[in-house]
Order: C-alpha cells, then structure tokens, then sequence
C-alpha cells in the first residue's frame, strides 16, 4: 500500500510539473503576442500619426484616424515611460529568457523591447 501511494505521489508530481511547464511556456508565449501588439500600436500612434497627411506609404490617412491629434500623441509618448520602466521590460526579457528553451524566442523579444524602447525616447 505505502509503495502504491508512493508511486501514485511521484507520478502526481510529474504530473504537476509538467502541467507548470506548459503553463510557463503559454505565459511566456503570451506575453510576447503582448509586446508586439503594444509595440506596433505604440509605433502607429507615434510613427504613422504624427504627420496625418503622411500617413502609410505616402497615402494620407483615412478621416476617421485623425482623432488621434497631436495632443494625444504628445501625451502618449510623455506618459508611456511612466508605466513602462526599464525594471518592467528588463523583467520581461528575462522571463521570456528563463522560460524558454529556443533563443530565438529570447531574442524576438529581446528585440521587441529594443524597439519598444526606441520609439518611447524618439
């Protein structure tokens, strides 16, 4: 009985951990979707939104977009280094790091931070 309730016990930690490892690799999956979708918002607004008569590719930008106004832009790249400290990307990229076994998904998002960086000093 006691060996029966010990192997029970050691394939239920098994178990357990490899239901945290795919955990850990669903957060680490999700929170790089995050950081590109708020890089290429944040590159939108700051990029593209800026001059409204430049728009994408030369075309100007549709009616409907040009609510966002300068005023909101200006505010936008003010308040973003606010909520997105260097500690908070700097922890980002090291559990994306830790978490992962491909160092192609480090670097992805390594980069991502970079150029997420980049557009909040441009």
């Amino acid at each position: 009985s006691s060996g029966i309730n010990a192997e029970y016990g050691e394939l239920r930690l098994e178990q357990l951990a490899e239901t945290k490892d795919r955990q850990l690799a669903l957060y680490t999956q999700l929170i790089e979707n995050l950081i590109y979708l708020l890089w290429r918002h944040v590159q939108y607004y700051t990029v593209y939104c800026k001059d409204p008569t430049e728009g994408i590719g030369g075309e100007p930008l549709p009616k409907k977009l040009l609510s966002a106004n300068n005023d909101y832009i200006k505010n936008l790249t003010r308040e973003l280094p606010l909520h997105l400290t260097d500690p908070l990307l700097k922890k980002v990229v090291d559990f994306c790091s830790n978490k992962t076994s491909s160092s192609m998904t480090s670097s992805f998002t390594s980069a991502l931070v970079r150029r997420v960086r980049k557009l909040m000093t441009a």
